[in-house]
């Protein structure tokens, strides 16, 4: 790191990067749940359809991904140092390094074991510490009862399973629903299988790693929030990485976001 005074991210700040966003993301299950903003159009646009669960390969995502915001990467290494958000609802919006995902799955009470998942991309150099698994809902689903456990491999690449206790009956399309992670868990280096407990009448899902950067609240609609360098912490953003947005609404209706982003190289 060549940070070592606030003159320095002055500096990085005057000849960084800016990168707008704006998504239309669809509506919210509750108010408190998540919205991935994936598939949902603006720019960058709509994302690419993530491979089903037995495609055996391709399941990694980086910048190149259809979808992910545009950046360059770092000539030294690229840190977050501004960022701007705005929504037409108040809510929470997530910045995250999407890093693998499948779909695929379906409604039927059984095990989906993922084919040869492979290994985390090549910029994730700590075996995933700090990697979250997310479901993510391709097509919306039907009554869903019952529970959903994940079961996959830590960092240390021990077995370990995470268990939604009562997954979110009829769930809408672009819904995410956070996997909780086994007691004591640092992260998650890869996918083994999903198992439901019970029948869902319908729909389509699959399973999303991720690894959080940051993250910006808009209390009141309409009304933007700024996140300067101090407050953000200068989250890394890794050569090649695929950033996404996801969203935590605080009302059940469809919104727009709209945001930019201040990237320095330093």
């Amino acid at each position: 790191m060549t940070i070592s005074t606030v003159d320095d991210i002055a500096a990085g700040l005057a000849a960084g990067q800016v990168r707008w966003f704006l998504k239309n993301s669809t509506a919210c299950k509750a108010i408190g749940s998540y919205q991935s903003t994936w598939l949902a159009v603006g720019f960058p646009g709509t994302g690419a359809t993530s491979p089903a669960y037995t495609a055996g390969a391709g399941y990694t995502c980086d910048k190149s991904t259809t979808g992910a915001i545009a950046y360059s990467n770092g000539a030294v290494k690229n840190w977050l140092a501004k960022w701007f958000a705005t929504s037409t609802i108040a809510g929470t919006l997530i910045l995250v390094d999407r890093l693998w995902s499948c779909s695929g799955m379906g409604y039927a009470a059984q095990t989906w074991t993922v084919t040869t998942p492979g290994a985390l991309p090549a910029r994730i150099t700590d075996y995933g510490v700090g990697c979250q698994i997310w479901v993510e809902q391709f097509v919306a689903a039907g009554t869903a009862s019952g529970t959903l456990t994940i079961n996959y491999k830590n960092p240390a690449d021990g077995a370990e399973a995470g268990v939604i206790p009562a997954v979110v009956s009829a769930p809408l399309i672009g819904q995410m629903q956070p996997v909780p992670l086994a007691t004591g868990a640092t992260g998650v280096r890869s996918i083994v299988s999903a198992v439901n407990s019970a029948t869902w009448t319908s729909g389509s899902w699959g399973l999303t790693l991720v690894k959080p950067l940051a993250a910006i609240s808009l209390p009141i609609a309409g009304i933007g929030n700024t996140l300067g360098w101090a407050t953000l912490g200068l989250p890394d953003l890794l050569n090649d990485a695929c950033l996404a947005l996801i969203w935590q609404g605080g009302a059940t209706t469809a919104n727009q976001i709209m945001g930019r982003m201040e990237i320095i190289d330093k």
